[in-house]
């Protein structure tokens, strides 16, 4: 009996043996399948050049027919001129003081703000451009909003309101312009020179004393718009091409603003969203907008005459769609082509860009160069995933802009030479051999638990058997 009891025990040792290193087995292979991997580092967004480019190289076919004395656009994600002609010319722009003032106002007034008519306002206010259909007049003493002074300035051009705008900004009119003087600095206008806020010579009082003119560039123009962007009330104010406002003037009365180009925004089919007119001895057009293409565009047009240039401003939005195009100049996951690195371990590994990166580009000329750059950042150190950033390519375009695109491994590339580091490198590039194994190790979880439990009932079995024994003995 005892030696029964000895073989039993002896059975159930090598049973209990067996499953325990059956689950051992199972623990490691889990654990090898679950090795967890390096973060993969987040691509960075590819950078345009700073380097000095010609500009015009990219327009230089482009045929627009036109009579100004200077006209450019402006591309605002691309950061370049898509169209120029006389971008650095200095031209006279009485109006351009209109606009640093309107920069200074929104900064520094609420809308609702009221500002008081001066006498020397007042005079200036006698000569409008076009006569306002609510038919108010500036007298010494009132008290405006800002905001109807602003939508007066920009609508009727009128020289009072200027006036007494500035005045809120400064001692007096000759510190006004100082201010304004130091404002176009400031933003960066290398050309732009501020004489007078009036555009138009004083009536009766002082007859034919002409102003000093102010002078501008379509390139410190489209500045003064690209100012804006901080600037939401001055962007609110040069969107609106029809407002109606409570004015305080002989009691409360509900007045009609209009601008002179209110046609535009219709014109342009919803092209333009932002637009000014002036028209004096020279006349100026700025707008703001996206071409039906989706480019992002400002527009610069001054002319001899006095003019509206609407439909200038219509072709040359049409002029930029059909003229240019945007393409990807590489896609995410695309290989380059010609080059390949090699890892700490010795593994060689191919290149691929980690983003999808679109340029502008005239749509019969890819406007690319021969001239691909490659700026590496080895040593490559192990663990090395997909996504993680090892260096870029620089392409060239033709005017000698630079865009560079991140480029990074095409696959893991583990820090280890071991069997498991092959095997997860397989799984990794086989997954129908990975749902084999998968449903394999199920299957072996299956009958591991099948034999376990077999082994249980065994071991109770024998369990009982004993006791059974020693209560007949």
């Amino acid at each position: 009996m005892r030696a029964l009891y000895k073989i039993k025990k002896s059975k159930l040792f090598l049973d209990r043996k067996r499953v325990c290193s059956l689950g051992l087995a199972l623990l490691l292979f889990g654990l090898s399948i679950a090795a967890p991997s390096s973060a993969i580092l987040a691509a960075q967004l590819p950078a345009l050049s700073e380097e000095a480019f010609n500009q015009s190289l990219i327009y230089r076919n482009l045929k627009f027919e036109h009579q100004l004395l200077g006209v450019g656009v402006y591309d605002t994600k691309w950061e370049q001129f898509l169209y120029g002609d006389q971008l650095e010319t200095v031209l006279p722009v009485p109006s351009v003081s209109r606009l640093i003032l309107l920069g200074l106002v929104a900064e520094r007034f609420n809308q609702d703000d009221l500002i008081t008519i001066s006498s020397s306002a007042a005079v200036a206010d006698r000569n409008l451009t076009a006569q306002s259909p609510d038919n108010i007049s500036l007298s010494g003493g009132q008290q405006f909003s800002v905001e109807y002074l602003v939508y007066r300035m920009l609508y009727y051009h009128s020289d009072g309101a200027a006036v007494a705008l500035l005045e809120a900004l400064a001692t007096n009119t000759e510190e006004g312009i100082r201010l304004l003087n130091q404002q176009a600095e400031i933003i960066g206008l290398t050309k732009t020179k501020i004489s007078s806020i009036r555009s138009h010579s004083y009536n009766n009082d002082i007859a034919d004393i002409s102003l000093a003119q102010n002078t501008s560039t379509i390139s410190d123009l489209i500045k003064i718009m690209l100012s804006y962007r901080n600037t939401p009330k001055a962007q609110t104010w040069l969107s609106t091409y029809e407002t109606f406002l409570t004015v305080d003037f002989d009691g409360q009365r509900l007045v009609s603003l209009r601008s002179p180009i209110y046609r535009l925004w219709s014109l342009s089919e919803g092209q333009v969203n932002q637009a000014y007119n002036a028209q004096d001895s020279t006349s100026l057009t700025l707008t703001s907008g996206t071409t039906k293409e989706g480019h992002n565009i400002i527009t610069a047009s001054i002319a001899a005459d006095k003019s509206n240039m609407i439909q200038d401003v219509i072709r040359l939005y049409s002029v930029i769609d059909n003229y240019y195009e945007e393409t990807p100049l590489v896609s995410k996951g695309e290989k380059m082509a010609g080059l390949k690195e090699r890892a700490e371990n010795g593994d060689v590994f191919n290149l691929v860009f980690l983003e999808t990166i679109n340029y502008l580009h005239p749509e019969d000329d890819l406007f690319l160069t021969q001239d691909i750059e490659y700026q590496g950042n080895p040593p490559y150190l192990l663990p090395l995933t997909a996504g993680t950033i090892t260096g870029k390519a620089v392409f060239s375009l033709k005017n000698g802009m630079k865009i560079s695109a991140n480029v990074g491994p095409d696959r893991d590339i583990l820090s280890s030479r071991s069997q498991v580091a092959y095997f997860l490198q397989n799984l990794n590039a086989n997954p129908n051999l990975a749902r084999l194994l998968l449903f394999l190790v199920i299957l072996l979880i299956l009958l591991l638990s099948f034999v376990l439990l077999r082994n249980l009932l065994r071991i109770f079995y024998y369990w009982q058997a004993i006791r059974s024994s020693k209560r007949r003995n």
